[in-house]
């Protein structure tokens, strides 16, 4: 009978515990993005499946459309880009830019680092590449 007590107790506590640890966190994490945190100069590193590369990638605001940011060499590739913000998220639609076919999308995962997964088509070869980029001070 005490073994059985016991095993109560113990099922009783280690139950206690698991629902102490999943305790819901109460700090509220900020990340109201808008147009305005995606410009600037940003280091971008590309992981495509042969090869990684780096480049330094410009981003300035659409005069013509407020919710479009405009970016410089995005993938390393001379002329410009254009995206959709829509918070921390941001679309890549199909486009050509210079000789080569872009199309993706990007989440901006705190004020100084973005995520990107895209692909470009330069006619013979489409690879597809996971980024990150890194704000410049």
């Amino acid at each position: 009978m005490k073994r059985k007590v016991y095993s109560i107790i113990i099922l009783f506590v280690l139950t206690t515990m698991v629902f102490y640890s999943c305790k819901k966190d109460n700090t509220v994490q900020d990340l109201t993005v808008t147009r305005n945190d995606y410009l600037g100069s940003w280091d971008g590193t590309e992981v495509p499946v042969a090869k990684n590369q780096t480049f330094i990638c410009d981003i300035s605001a659409d005069p013509n459309v407020s919710s479009n940011i405009k970016m410089l060499k995005f993938a390393n590739i001379a002329g410009t880009a254009y995206a959709v913000v829509s918070g921390t998220n941001v679309t890549i639609p199909k486009q050509t830019v210079g000789i080569n076919t872009i199309e993706g999308y990007g989440t901006m995962q705190n004020k100084s680092y973005i995520t990107w997964h895209y692909y470009v088509n330069d006619g013979a070869d489409s690879l597809v590449y996971n980024t990150t980029f890194n704000k410049r001070p």
